[in-house]
């Protein structure tokens, strides 16, 4: 049974072997280490670990600003994909957020990334677009989907 809990910079290190795996290098959208602890210790945001007991299987970062929410990253382990986990953490941020009293969650995805299916089978609406955000290791440069779902 996956459960989500609370991390910490602390567990940076932990999320690094799964932010390897689930992000292709190509795209350029994995964190490194320090990306990652620059964001956390930041007061607004949070970094949330989905457990399978003792085997960390996902992770997600998110900040806020007043009554608004954003989900910077979520990645799962590939051996724990299309499991539920990444709908497990997604539950448990909007769930948080509107506890929270924040009434909107916003994401980016990149065009073509196949997440973008699960993000808009979860509520998730496109509202925006970035003209070649990504900068991919071949020279192409893929637009960044803006998405957002009201809490």
């Amino acid at each position: 049974m996956i459960q989500i809990v609370t991390g910490s910079p602390a567990d940076v290190a932990a999320i690094m072997p799964i932010m390897a795996d689930a992000f292709d290098p190509a795209y350029g959208e994995s964190w490194t280490a320090a990306q990652c602890l620059a964001t956390l210790v930041l007061p607004d945001c949070q970094l949330l670990l989905a457990r399978d007991g003792i085997h960390l299987c996902g992770f997600a970062i998110t900040r806020w600003v007043l009554d608004q929410e954003e989900l910077l990253m979520i990645g799962v382990a590939p051996q724990y994909q299309r499991q539920k986990v990444g709908a497990s953490l997604l539950k448990d941020i909007e769930q948080s957020a509107k506890r929270a009293g924040r009434n909107i969650l916003f994401l980016e995805v990149r065009d073509g990334n196949p997440a973008y299916d699960f993000y808009y089978k979860s509520g998730f609406k496109p509202i925006g677009r970035r003209k070649s955000y990504y900068k991919m290791t071949n020279g192409f440069s893929p637009d960044a989907i803006t998405m957002s779902l009201d809490l």
